[in-house]
């Protein structure tokens, strides 16, 4: 006994218009609409270092020693007291929320407030960012190493974002800790 697979006509018909769906949003999904960078960021000025609000999200990779940890961030600078710092990343953490009011900075663990002794066994990173002064690290997004014993700063590209051009690549150096930053995407909020 022989059995044929008989395929009806409606059914190509409906797979051939998928099969063209498909490859057309393939093909779309390789394109940004709009997205065109036509100032060269070198000719634009250089963002101050008193921006604010601003968000920069990216990745770093924190390397000491022989060991390299690296974690995606979200930085939102509210205003110039006021700072919220997200940390996720594969070294056993899944996501730390870091929030600075001046001087001060705390470990929010959802509703509940953790001691920063806690968030700095963690990772490296965090290691690093609970160890300076709570500013410091978002000054470096912005390419301001302030003083030489807050780390060194190369700025590798620069993104712009008119009327200034931000940072998107840099390595900072800074006790014995060599941190590799890229900031994918910046977000400049006009003050309220």
């Amino acid at each position: 006994m022989t059995y044929r697979l008989v395929r009806a006509p409606l059914i190509d018909l409906k797979l051939k218009h998928l099969l063209m769906m498909l490859c057309m949003m393939a093909l779309l999904g390789c394109v940004a609409p709009g997205l065109e960078i036509n100032e060269d960021p070198i000719s634009l000025a250089r963002a101050p270092a008193d921006l604010s609000p601003w968000t920069a999200t990216g990745k770093l990779a924190v390397t000491a020693g022989q060991e390299t940890h690296t974690a995606r961030f979200e930085w939102q600078r509210h205003d110039l007291a006021h700072d919220t710092v997200t940390v996720s990343g594969p070294f056993s953490m899944n996501r730390v929320v870091l929030e600075r009011e001046g001087a001060t900075l705390i470990w929010r663990d959802g509703e509940n407030i953790r001691p920063l002794s806690e968030a700095a066994t963690l990772a490296p990173t965090l290691r690093l960012l609970t160890a300076r002064h709570p500013e410091t690290f978002g000054q470096w997004l912005l390419g301001y190493p302030g003083s030489p014993e807050q780390g060194h700063i190369e700025i590798l590209s620069w993104q712009p974002m008119s009327p200034w051009r931000l940072p998107e690549r840099m390595i900072v150096s800074i006790d014995g800790y060599t941190v590799k930053i890229r900031v994918s995407t910046w977000e400049i909020s006009a003050p309220l």
